[in-house]
């Protein structure tokens, strides 16, 4: 694989991440957080997509820079955890389980219709 495909991908993460934070931003203090659910959603639709292009011929790059790159960057699983463990610790309990509930379900939704998409 070519370096250029490797910059590219370094150059996704960073817009992922770069996305990730604008989200972010939107999330007022001790609110739901809807921001990184939103993340993490799109994030694996956004491989779902890439592994589903790549299965059906797409060029291995696009795995490298949608899947690793774009979707690695806009993703986060330390934020998810830390949103879980901040929502327990302060007693809504019944907000962190439906968090990771939402977030597991909607996940796997999203990346299996990235899939569906593009395979």
């Amino acid at each position: 694989m070519s370096a250029w495909v490797y910059v590219a991908g370094i150059v996704a993460c960073g817009v992922g991440a770069a996305a990730r934070y604008a989200l972010g931003l939107a999330r007022r203090e001790g609110s739901f957080p809807w921001p990184t659910v939103a993340a993490n959603v799109v994030g694996s639709a956004v491989l779902g997509a890439a592994a589903g292009a790549v299965a059906t011929g797409a060029p291995e790059w696009v795995l490298v820079v949608g899947g690793a790159g774009l979707a690695g960057g806009l993703s986060t699983f330390s934020s998810l955890a830390l949103d879980a463990v901040t929502l327990w610790g302060t007693a809504r309990r019944w907000g962190a389980v439906a968090y990771l509930g939402a977030t597991f379900a909607l996940g796997i939704g999203a990346a299996w219709l990235g899939w569906l998409v593009t395979s």
